[in-house]
């Protein structure tokens, strides 16, 4: 088993009324969003036994995300994408099976680095809209059929601007996911099966353009397909800044986890240390209970802006 606590950083709001003229200054604090943490064990188990196999297992991972600007030679024909236009960043975390984990990683990593900007027609007044697309969508600067020269006001930097959304990024992984996922699609898949395979994963990242954290969580799910086949699949949910997301032992402890950090809140303390230790306490009790699932090392991610730092701690 995994636990993963996964939430936004808060910090106090400024008390400006301390430096007003106001005779009778009214401070209301309130809690401000300020980044994100993510709080996981490093504890390997045995799907079919529930025991620890190993621990010290690096669950969250930062991946590099690339938009790549198109390159043109001097008579104006689209040649290849030479040149990275813009980057971020994105801290993800995962519970459950690691051979399914690793997988969906790789295609992640894979689409996320890959990110192009290409184009499309305007609908009603045919203009130029420029996009941003993944490496493996259909792409009108590749076509045949396309321009095959553009001018020299078309395809500047000033155009690519507000591209690299964090919905963008989140929609990404959402489809890296899914593909990951359909390889299992052409198997006879039993809810045993299933069940082995099931992983779930929390991704962070700081959106440019709104100028905000976005916290995603994509749970497995599961549909049966037109031939009967049980189909896994995923859907991507924004979490709001007020609550918390659980991955892995959610049954044992997402309750007291979203009390925990509900009363951070409303005692103004910043969330990300007391989730610390509630994670540390939810260790303990199940090493002091004789049981397997989670374990020692356990570490601490956090987002702020583009900057992604983590600390381990051995207990």
């Amino acid at each position: 088993m995994t636990l993963i606590i996964a939430g936004y950083q808060h910090t106090k709001s400024f008390d400006y009324s301390r430096y007003g003229d106001d005779d009778d200054p009214t401070y209301i604090p309130e809690m401000e969003e300020d980044g994100i943490f993510i709080a996981a064990d490093s504890a390997i188990t045995n799907h079919s036994t529930g025991r620890t196999i190993l621990n010290g297992f690096r669950k969250t991972h930062q991946i590099d995300v690339k938009l790549w600007k198109p390159y043109f030679m001097p008579d104006g024909s689209f040649r290849d994408y030479k040149e990275v236009f813009e980057t971020n960043n994105v801290a993800i975390s995962f519970a459950g099976s690691t051979l399914t984990a690793q997988h969906i990683m790789n295609s992640i990593t894979t689409h996320l680095q890959n990110l192009r900007i290409s184009f499309k027609w305007h609908e009603i007044d045919g203009t130029i809209v420029y996009t941003a697309i993944r490496h493996c969508q259909p792409n009108p600067l590749e076509s045949p059929k396309g321009l095959s020269y553009w001018d020299d006001d078309t395809f500047l930097n000033r155009d690519f601007e507000g591209l690299l959304t964090g919905e963008l990024i989140a929609d990404t992984i959402e489809y890296s996911m899914n593909e990951a996922l359909m390889s299992a699609s052409k198997y006879k898949l039993d809810m045993d099966e299933f069940k082995a395979m099931h992983t779930e994963i929390v991704a962070g990242v700081w959106c440019p353009v709104k100028r905000r954290h976005e916290l995603y969580v994509y749970r497995m799910d599961s549909k049966r397909g037109e031939d009967g086949v049980l189909v896994p699949f995923t859907e991507k949910t924004l979490v709001p800044t007020n609550e918390v997301a659980v991955l892995g032992m959610r049954k044992e402890f997402e309750a007291s986890a979203k009390g925990c950090f509900s009363n951070t809140l409303s005692s103004f303390v910043s969330p990300a240390q007391p989730m610390l230790e509630f994670l540390r306490e939810c260790i303990r009790t199940v090493e002091a209970s004789g049981k397997n699932g989670i374990a020692f090392p356990m570490s601490m991610t956090t987002l702020d802006h583009y900057n992604i730092e983590k600390i381990v701690y051995q207990a």
